[in-house]
């Protein structure tokens, strides 16, 4: 029988729903529904400030689709380039294998595109997409904490996770990284939700949650596991993430640059009064 420490969560598989002829897994159903969450409550925020709902759904599908490729080519690429030499036809599985940076960085490209071509303004907009995206990566981190898939390093902090050795060897308590960054996604919302209330420019929300998120992931990676069969991939000590949040960061700097340069104390407590001006 196996002894669970009593300083440590227990180790509970990620349930799943039976249809007969598939399952849903969980990790699938709360990625979806916190992107679904998110893109509502981005779009709640948008109406609420005086801009219309409509891009933000429309610039939804944009944001999955730029995601879902990104998400898996940066896997392919970055995590596991030795697939490519095996099947190179790989690259065109994206059901197999995904990274979030990856996800990150194609929905950056997809808004890149999708604000150029609708000649929208970008920063009203990047702030109701940061109240949506908050929550809504949390919400699907829960789902990789349930899947248990992002394991860490052995620790003796209370909100380790009692691993069993036919999960991963060495077993024992362990960091779970899905679990840490849920934490840091709740957080970052009830922060943003403070700083509306501040009065901020157009784009401080969106710099808030890309400079703040990319620093705190960068740390939380140097606790995943090093000593499991299939770790991360390193390239000079750094995973593939840590380089992702230099990236995320420079994103975050754009825009509080930017911001700066928006006239007048436009705030979300006058969106609704004023239209917003176009950058």
């Amino acid at each position: 029988m196996m002894m669970i420490d009593p300083a440590a969560i227990p180790y509970i598989p990620a349930p799943s729903l039976d249809l007969g002829i598939t399952k849903l897994q969980s990790w699938g159903l709360l990625v979806a529904a916190g992107f679904l969450f998110g893109a509502w409550f981005a779009a709640r925020w948008a109406k609420r400030t005086g801009l219309s709902a409509k891009p933000v759904y429309d610039f939804a599908m944009w944001a999955f689709l730029g995601g879902f490729v990104g998400a898996h080519l940066v896997h392919v690429l970055a995590y596991e380039p030795e697939i490519i030499k095996k099947n190179p036809l790989a690259l065109l599985y994206f059901w197999e294998g995904v990274s979030s940076f990856g996800g990150f960085l194609g929905a950056g490209i997809a808004a890149f595109i999708y604000f150029r071509i609708s000649g929208l303004p970008f920063l009203p907009y990047s702030d109701a997409l940061a109240l949506g995206m908050a929550p809504g990566w949390a919400i699907g981190r829960i789902g990789c904490f349930l899947a248990h898939d992002h394991i860490g390093r052995s620790t003796q902090c209370w909100l380790g996770i009692d691993f069993p050795a036919h999960v991963v060897s060495p077993p024992g308590i362990r960091h779970d990284l899905g679990l840490y960054d849920s934490l840091v996604s709740w957080t970052l919302f009830a922060v943003l939700l403070l700083v509306v209330s501040q009065k901020p420019r157009y784009g401080v929300l969106g710099a808030i949650l890309c400079s703040t998120y990319a620093i705190a992931r960068f740390f939380l990676d140097y606790l995943r596991a090093v000593d499991i069969q299939n770790p991360d991939a390193r390239y000079f000590g750094l995973t593939p993430a840590q380089y992702g949040c230099f990236l995320l960061l420079f994103a975050g700097i754009g825009l509080f640059t930017k911001s700066r340069g928006v006239a007048g104390e436009r705030s979300f407590s006058t969106w609704t009064h004023q239209q917003p001006p176009k950058h």
